[in-house]
């Protein structure tokens, strides 16, 4: 094996570079306690600080977490995190409406039923069985059946299944 000059500067390098760090003195010195209780001493202010912060009255809820009233009837929250306390008030959960389904395109297949939905990613488009259907599904689908009974008949316009079914009883009709 045979080792070029290049390699064996780097390997040597890195193994003085090794015994220089580890030639530190080990004994902890009088400087060194001093700076460590100092240390010590700034640690316990900010936990001093953060507790200042939460009232003193604040109940704790669950670990981190306390609820406090204030005079004027606010309730507010206080949560500790390990760089410091956040504070917001507590309000009531607006009830989320349900969204609409988003309208589509739909065409009854007999036992089975297709989709169409524009999405923000272009059309898409599925089929499910009836018997498998979802509940937006299930909901498309009653709108478009509750369309088709709601559009008059005698009116001069036909819903695209009506022009197929015009189609086939004209087929009928030429036989």
């Amino acid at each position: 094996m045979k080792i070029t000059i290049l390699t064996w500067i780097a390997l040597t390098s890195i193994a003085s570079a090794l015994l220089l760090a580890q030639d530190k003195d080990t004994k902890p010195s009088k400087d060194a306690d001093k700076k460590q209780s100092q240390d010590a001493g700034k640690s316990a202010a900010p936990a001093d600080s953060v507790s200042s912060v939460i009232p003193k009255g604040a109940t704790e809820v669950e670990p981190n977490l306390f609820r406090y009233t204030d005079p004027q009837g606010k309730t507010w929250f206080y949560r500790r995190f390990p760089f410091g306390v956040s504070k917001w008030e507590d309000k009531p959960v607006e009830q989320v409406a349900k969204e609409e389904p988003l309208a589509g395109v739909v065409r009854d297949l007999g036992d089975r039923v297709e989709f169409q939905r524009r999405t923000p990613f272009g059309i898409s488009k599925w089929v499910s069985k009836k018997t498998d259907l979802n509940a937006d599904e299930k909901e498309l689908l009653a709108t478009y059946q509750a369309k088709l009974t709601a559009a008059p008949k005698d009116s001069g316009k036909t819903s695209p299944e009506n022009k197929n079914d015009d189609k086939s009883k004209d087929k009928q009709e030429k036989e």
